[in-house]
């Protein structure tokens, strides 16, 4: 009997889809230590990870482990060399998130293209037109550059189109001849293309190949970069210079170098930044289709089904 441990309460349509298969003991932490995990984690054959490290020595101390479901897409966090070594898989969950971390993108570009926070600010103190001569940045006609063209990457394009926006993709990981919807450019030159889009965002995942891809002090004067994909994949300091001089407009970011963000930290105390703490795909719907795929993943290892597609580690395919 395949014991199942998830680390932080899911929604309760994965939990459900977990506890209807036959033969699966499930054990759920909530309000939990690292040594507890730990702990729970010595006796488990597979185990969902949510915003939950897992780290060599975890992996070692689970002698029975065959199976690692990560809760999104996202697994930096993740010792995948030492999954590796054990032939244990580590899956994530590519199709749940796409639409909420996309539609958190334009929520956040827009928070920062309309300057949404200061209006707000200023209405609730009983200021009504202090900024009201600076026009806001308006999306029509400008250039998008999408960098990362997985599913997000893609979905931020389709919501992308509803403003008439010039369209440009960034992808090297894609095959040379991947198609493209019409209208929308492929770029070879991040460089070149940094200096002329109004708008960069961000979606690609944290490697040694992206750690400090996108340098700031690169872009166009006056553009906006959105990054809701890793916070190493921009030159922090880059980012901070071209904030505080103004090369940039503003930019809109929802993950961090170094997470939690301190209070203190730099970006805190910049006005022309729009900050949300890690939580795009964190929406109803895309909750329900993590935990769903999440345990699916599971299930299907188990059952010998596991679909290559949501594997990330170059072994464990097969029970």
């Amino acid at each position: 009997m395949p014991h199942i441990l998830v680390s932080k309460k899911i929604a309760s349509s994965g939990i459900e889809r977990l506890r209807a298969q036959d033969g699966f003991s499930i054990e759920v932490l909530e309000d939990y230590t690292q040594q507890q995990f730990t702990d729970s984690l010595a006796g488990a054959d597979g185990v969902i990870l949510y915003f939950q490290p897992l780290q060599a020595a975890d992996i070692a101390g689970a002698p029975g482990l065959k199976i690692v479901s990560r809760h999104g897409v996202g697994y930096d966090s993740v010792d995948v060399a030492a999954l590796e070594e054990r032939n244990i898989p580590l899956t994530i969950t590519p199709g749940a998130n796409a639409v909420a971390v996309a539609e958190h993108a334009i929520s956040l570009l827009l928070a920062v293209a309309r300057r949404s926070a200061s209006f707000d600010r200023d209405v609730r103190t009983g200021i009504w037109s202090r900024n009201a001569i600076i026009p806001m940045f308006e999306l029509f006609g400008k250039r998008a550059l999408i960098v990362g063209a997985g599913r997000i990457g893609n979905a931020t394009i389709q919501r992308l189109r509803a403003f008439d926006m010039q369209l440009q993709v960034y992808d090297p990981a894609l095959p040379e001849n991947a198609p493209f919807d019409e209208g929308v450019e492929r770029i070879w030159d991040l460089p070149g293309a940094l200096g002329h889009a109004d708008i960069v965002s961000l979606h690609i995942p944290l490697t040694p190949a992206t750690l400090n891809l996108i340098d700031p002090r690169q872009m166009k004067r006056g553009s906006i970069l959105v990054n809701t994909a890793r916070g190493g994949v921009v030159n922090e300091y880059g980012l901070l210079e071209a904030l505080r001089s103004g090369h940039i407009l503003g930019a809109a970011l929802d993950v961090f170098e170094v997470e939690p963000l301190a209070a203190d930290h730099p970006l805190c105390l910049l006005n022309n930044v729009v900050l949300s703490p890690h939580i795009s795909a964190l929406s109803d719907g895309g909750l329900r289709r993590m935990s769903l795929e999440a345990a699916q993943n599971v299930i299907d290892y188990f059952c010998g089904s596991l679909k290559p597609e949501v594997v990330v580690t170059k072994t464990g395919l097969t029970v």
